[in-house]
């Protein structure tokens, strides 16, 4: 990630016409080959309904967040530019961290309102390009789904036209980053849902407005995992007020 005087700022990219940017920032070409060949060589890894991605515009990946893991295996193993939001301390973890601001993130800080990582974010869409986000803001520690924040549709809102896709990981809780781990290879599933868009309303959006957003979004990010992941989304309602179809809106 580049910064400016310590603090985050969206990562380098030149601007070109287009619906999609084939000009990635400095050093993303080389890290992310390196990624592709550290995620093959220590995990197998399958990703199911990748063809469910859009091939453009602006949007957000969220998924449940159950290991540091897990933007690594989502970033690395999308055909589209992607940036991640990950916690401020990850950037002073031995090697990862180094190995993160190489392969440029977004790092916020955790428990406060990081206002200038959420115009990182917000500038990465702006251009067309995807933030992946883990709505619940900290990892699960019992591999279920916790309740999340406003913060997924506080940051959709800032641009409203952009879509959101779920994306169910399961597996990475038991993978190890030792010998014995790399021999055994890991199974590690992500599972994209259907792409969908938020329905504005006109005029002022409440706290309250965002919590029901936020809330169907993880209804449809429940449904791609194990009835015993789902947590505390396991019993929510299906109906949508909020949310439509990609494919079909009428927003």
């Amino acid at each position: 990630m580049l910064r400016k005087g310590g603090r985050p700022v969206a990562p380098d990219k030149p601007t070109v016409s287009g619906p999609a940017s084939p000009i990635l920032p400095p050093g993303r070409p080389f890290w992310g080959v390196v990624l592709k060949l550290l995620i093959a060589s220590l995990c197998h890894l399958e990703v199911r309904a990748m063809e469910l991605l859009p091939r453009e515009g602006a949007g957000i990946v969220y998924y449940n967040h159950i290991h540091w893991l897990d933007p690594v295996l989502i970033c690395g193993s999308m055909n589209r530019y992607a940036v991640p939001l990950t916690k401020i301390e990850a950037s002073k973890w031995p090697v990862v961290g180094w190995l993160l601001k190489q392969y440029q993130v977004i790092f916020i800080t955790r428990g406060a309102v990081d206002r200038e990582a959420l115009q990182a974010t917000w500038d990465v869409m702006e251009e067309g390009d995807i933030s992946v986000i883990s709505p619940e803001g900290t990892r699960s520690t019992t591999g279920a789904l916790q309740h999340a924040k406003e913060g997924l549709a506080f940051i959709a809102r800032h641009v409203p036209d952009a879509w959101l896709i779920p994306c169910a990981v399961t597996g990475t809780p038991n993978f190890e980053l030792s010998l014995r781990g790399i021999l055994k290879r890991q199974p590690i599933i992500l599972t994209y849902g259907e792409p969908f868009l938020f329905c504005w309303p006109e005029g002022r959006v409440s706290r309250e407005m965002m919590r029901e957003m936020t809330d169907e979004a993880m209804v449809r990010l429940a449904a791609l995992l194990p009835p015993e992941m789902r947590g505390d989304y396991a019993d929510a309602s299906s109906e949508e007020r909020w949310c439509t179809p990609l494919a079909d809106s009428n927003c």
